[in-house]
């Protein structure tokens, strides 16, 4: 599943451009964070039509690390450009509703206020090295999610992560918040 601009379907409500936090527990979105786009392709380009984007948090703490693949004949994007990332259970624009594209199709979804998505499965979760606060040290994870060979892989402070679990389907989904074209 790619998603290019589709026109709203009816008035969606933006979300908030605010520091992110886990969001709230009858979310489908499980974690979101805006991301400044770092490096494209770090370790050279090794398919047509696929970039490899390398981003970090816009938010210093906790900081979050991202290596993500997506369609490049689809969805462009620069170095420097900002962006919002999302993962959501579904596609629905409550925490009740679709789990399936073709349930959205025609209605209001979580495809309106994106500009790119990805179906996929998250197949790995680990402990990484973590970093540390003013009191205790803070566990960070490692997050895996192939989309049909599109892969992503986000660090971050375990607490942003823990609501996404090995063999979960998620939808990876991604908005500019400025463009640099």
């Amino acid at each position: 599943l790619h998603h290019r601009n589709r026109p709203p379907a009816g008035d969606v409500p933006s979300p908030s451009l605010e520091p992110l936090s886990a969001p709230p527990a009858m979310s489908n979105i499980i974690f979101q964070e805006e991301f400044r786009v770092e490096e494209i392709n770090p370790d050279g380009n090794k398919f047509d039509k696929v970039s490899r984007l390398m981003c970090r948090g816009i938010h210093p703490k906790p900081a979050v690390e991202l290596l993500v693949d997506i369609n490049s004949e689809i969805f462009e994007v620069k170095v420097d450009e900002r962006l919002r990332i999302a993962i959501a259970r579904h596609l629905s624009l409550d925490a009740r509703g679709a789990e399936h594209y073709e349930d959205v199709v025609g209605k209001p979804s979580l495809l309106d206020e994106y500009d790119y998505a990805m179906h996929g499965i998250a197949y790995k979760y680990k402990q990484v090295q973590g970093g540390s606060t003013e009191t205790h040290q803070v566990p960070e994870v490692e997050v895996h999610i192939s989309h049909g060979g599109l892969l992503a892989r986000i660090i971050a402070d375990e607490r942003q992560l823990a609501n996404i679990k090995v063999d979960d389907q998620v939808y990876t989904l991604i908005r500019r918040i400025d463009s640099v074209f």
